[in-house]
Order: structure tokens, then sequence, then C-alpha cells
């Protein structure tokens, strides 16, 4: 009787796998998920936004330890030596400073400073 029960239980448990269990759509490897960003060295592309620190878990959201950072540019200016961040467009910020954070400026009191800049 234990034997009977046992393989009941078996053949209920894979009925139920049958049963939610569907055809691919399409042939191998049709339908695959894209490649998940990873740590790897090879370059990565991603085709939708990427957010990053979403949760603010972490004081900077974003870092380039090494090379440049381009946005906006198909044809950078970053060999060795030159920019660093290359933006192409328009860019903007509420307080522009130096290498330290210390000695600031708004674009309004730079343009109150230096007469016929910002007309």
């Amino acid at each position: 009787m234990l034997i009977g029960m046992v393989m009941g239980v078996f053949l209920a448990a894979g009925v139920g796998v049958w049963a939610v269990w569907s055809e691919p759509t399409q042939a191998p490897t049709g339908g695959n998920p894209s490649a998940p960003v990873n740590v790897s060295n090879t370059g990565q592309t991603k085709g939708g936004n990427l957010v990053v620190n979403a949760n603010n878990q972490y004081q900077n959201g974003f870092l380039v330890s090494f090379g440049a950072l381009v946005i906006g540019d198909p044809t950078p200016e970053t060999s060795p030596g030159q920019l660093k961040l290359d933006v192409e467009g328009k860019a903007g910020a509420t307080m522009f400073c130096d290498a330290n954070g210390t000695k600031c400026f708004t674009v309004t009191t730079l343009c109150s400073k230096i007469s016929g800049l910002c007309e």
C-alpha cells in the first residue's frame, strides 16, 4: 500500500509538471534573453537605459577609474593626454567648482562678473 501511495504522488507531480510546460515558439537559439551586463573585460552594449545606484546606497553613483567618459559623441577626442570628459551638446550644472570642490560659482555669478559673457 505504501508503494502505491508513493507512486501516486510521483504520478500526480509528473502530471502537474507536464500541465505547465509549453513548446518553444522558436528554434534554438531564437527567443533567448539578451546577455546581462557583467564583469567581463569584453566591451558590452546595452540597448536600453542603465540605472545605477537607484536606491542611494552609495555616495557615488557612477565611477570611471580609467579612461574617459564620453557622452553623445561617436568620434570622441579621448586619446591619451586629451579629454577625460567629452560631451557632445549642451551640459549643465547648478554649480561649477575647482578640483577640490571649494571654489564654486554659478552661471549667474560668472555672468555678473564678466561683462558681455551671457548676453
